[in-house]
């Protein structure tokens, strides 16, 4: 069990290499939430992975940073934050501070539970959630390195739309009512605007591309890019 669970572990940091994400580093997350003067086309409203597969959009009041996009053929990442932070208070009203990161990469067979994400990662689960475009899972560890002044408590998913695998990390401050319920609520609110503006063309589902045998660390080494833990 121990040897297994360092199996995954391995596979969640050497996920950059099977999604072509470069990670994105304690430092770009830090100017995500404490105001670098972006402005104009630094601040995306929404942006297009995978050869324009994959649509993400943040809810209102939240930008995509231009300079944290990575995309390939076949995934990618994006990170979302507030507008009114990122631009130093000159665009989008003021909303909760938050990052929430966004990697596709190519679907296995089933996308991985909370549980099995907590186990990988070697923390605790906190709780899960069920939501109507996702299961989310709360971590116990883990948070604190997002940002200056993160909880280690943040929020995880996965899922599987057509060819990719999509996984969602919620990370914010102490405190912040983004950890309780809310933050399940951001998640399922970013993951159902990426599924209702996906890409249908000439898609296969995820059973149909993938081998049923997949195991869970290849599951898990397709989902996040290094040092999105």
């Amino acid at each position: 069990m121990i040897r297994s669970r360092h199996i995954l572990h391995a596979a969640l940091l050497s996920a950059a290499f099977v999604t072509g994400c470069t990670e994105t580093g304690t430092f770009e997350r830090m100017a995500l939430l404490e105001g670098a003067g972006r402005d104009g086309p630094s601040l995306l409203a929404s942006a297009k992975l995978a050869r324009g597969a994959i649509t993400v959009k943040g809810p209102d009041g939240y930008c995509i940073d231009k300079t944290t996009l990575r995309s390939t053929a076949s995934g990618g990442f994006a990170a979302i934050a507030s507008c009114h932070i990122m631009s130093s208070g000159q665009d989008g009203p003021i909303v909760e501070p938050g990052l929430m990161t966004i990697t596709v990469s190519p679907a296995p067979a089933a996308a991985p539970s909370p549980a099995e994400l907590a186990d990988a990662l070697e923390t605790q689960l906190l709780q899960s959630r069920e939501l109507s475009g996702l299961a989310v899972g709360q971590m116990a560890t883990g948070g604190e390195t997002a940002f200056a002044g993160s909880d280690p408590m943040h929020w995880r998913g996965a899922f599987i739309m057509g060819p990719h695998l999509i996984g969602v990390t919620l990370y914010a401050p102490k405190n912040s009512p983004l950890l309780g319920a809310q933050g399940p609520a951001f998640m399922n609110t970013v993951s159902s605007a990426i599924r209702a503006s996906a890409s249908t063309g000439g898609s296969t589902s995820a059973e149909q591309s993938q081998s049923s045998s997949d195991t869970l660390a290849t599951r898990l080494g397709r989902l996040f890019a290094r040092r999105d833990l």
